[in-house]
């Protein structure tokens, strides 16, 4: 080919180079095992009985060898010494490249039965892991950190690249908040001469609900008239349940049962039917949780019927609905959770009965104060409280709980509250514990 006289020569242009990626799945596999590493910590490796008994019966050999100066009781002494060298790097090398995941329930109720799923991962790529030893503990975190349980899990094998998942049942009899972990994983693979073990893996949390129990018709009924004896009555306008109450115009998502065809015709346009639905009678519990400073047994079981009977009360009342429920209690009187009766209301007031404690301060007057700010008038208020209903200073807790406000609209108000005490027999009448 003939060039022009000015012109540059043109040269080739080399086919571009694609940046090699094979280094991506290496760098990915390289920060795992960092972020493994990081969450856990690796002891040292110690004897265990066997392996010291062994110890000395290879000191042993190997100084008589040298007193009697023999060439076999040397070679024995050496043979005997190389299980110990070949268990020593063995053990080290099982517990490399684990990694163990708790697979926890959001929540439980005290009693209730719980699983816990163990799942451990051997990310290594050819040698799998031996007679490993999966340990935890178990620890309430409100009163003084109680260890509960040590439960153990045993993995014969997990061999490499896959996981295997394993689980431990048992019961929490007392509500509160528990935490789990971290994990310790140890192996004496393969001849027990050696224990080595690693702590893996982080703490979790488990709420305990509150135990229920049950709410008897005599409560019911003493509801119902309550109810039926309240200055107002809410009535609701709904699609499905109740008495007709008109028609209205057909919006989206309504569904085809509900259109009122004859009337639709009349109007020219889509209308469909709605109903009246009574809504039940708003309800505010309040929980007043004392014990004296130096509290009995039976103190203490006052507590727990308290919570376990405000715990009933809420969830019955989230069941049936179509009302507006407020709660408090003294462990955190500022803490006021009001809203709509729902699912969601009932996690946010077990959580808080989960974790409330009884204590010798006086606080309901604290409760009083935020409590009442948010009830509505006709609201029925249920007062649940441990003190006793003959008091040393001879007043009942009705007594001593409308003598709390000068304001004669917020005493006329504490009037109207029904109180329930714990440690009166009559409560049995109402509720019946599980």
């Amino acid at each position: 080919m003939v060039y022009p006289r000015n012109s540059a020569t043109i040269q080739p242009q080399p086919p571009e180079r694609k940046p090699v990626r094979a280094w991506r799945p290496l760098l990915a596999r390289l920060r795992r095992w960092r972020r493994a590493s990081s969450r856990r910590t690796v002891r040292q490796t110690s004897w265990c009985r066997e392996g010291f008994y062994y110890l000395l019966v290879v000191a042993f050999v190997f100084l008589a060898a040298i007193i009697a100066d023999m060439n076999l009781l040397m070679i024995l002494a050496g043979m005997l010494a190389g299980p110990l060298w070949f268990g020593y790097r063995l053990v080290g090398s099982t517990l490399q490249g684990i990694e163990v995941v708790r697979r926890l329930p959001p929540a439980i109720g005290a009693g209730d039965s719980l699983v816990v799923a163990v799942e451990v991962r051997n990310h290594r790529r050819r040698l799998g892991s031996w007679t490993l030893v999966v340990e935890e503990l178990v620890e309430r975190l409100s009163g003084g950190g109680q260890v509960l349980a040590r439960p153990v899990v045993f993995f014969p094998y997990v061999p490499a690249g896959q996981s295997r998942l394993r689980a431990y049942r048992g019961r929490i009899p007392q509500r509160g908040r528990y935490r789990f972990g971290p994990f310790q994983v140890s192996t004496r693979f393969p001849f027990g001469l050696f224990r080595r073990v690693l702590t893996v893996g982080s703490a979790q949390e488990l709420t305990v609900y509150p135990r229920l129990g049950r709410l008897t018709q005599q409560w019911l009924r003493r509801h119902h008239v309550s109810f039926e004896g309240a200055d107002r009555r809410e009535q609701r306008h709904g699609e499905v349940s109740g008495d007709f109450y008109g028609v209205r115009p057909w919006r989206l998502g309504d569904s085809r049962r509900l259109i009122h065809w004859r009337s639709s015709a009349r109007r020219g346009a889509l209308v469909v039917r709605q109903f009246e639905q009574q809504r039940n009678r708003d309800l505010a519990v309040l929980v007043d949780l004392w014990q004296p400073r130096a509290p009995e047994p039976a103190d203490l079981e006052n507590v727990e019927l308290a919570v376990s009977f405000a715990a009933t009360i809420v969830a019955e009342a989230c069941r049936r609905g179509g009302s507006d429920l407020v709660f408090a209690t003294t462990w955190h009187p500022e803490k006021v959770l009001r809203g709509t009766a729902s699912a969601a209301l009932v996690r946010e007031v077990m959580e808080a009965l989960a974790a409330a404690e009884a204590s010798a301060d006086e606080r309901f007057s604290a409760l009083a104060d935020h409590a009442f700010a948010c009830i509505d008038r006709g609201t029925e208020v249920v007062l649940i409280t441990t003190r006793p209903t003959t008091p040393s200073d001879g007043r009942t807790p009705a007594d001593w709980l409308a003598a709390l406000s000068q304001d004669p609209a917020r005493r006329a108000l504490l009037g109207q509250v029904r109180v329930v005490s714990t440690s009166d027999p009559k409560l049995y009448e109402y509720f019946q514990p599980d």
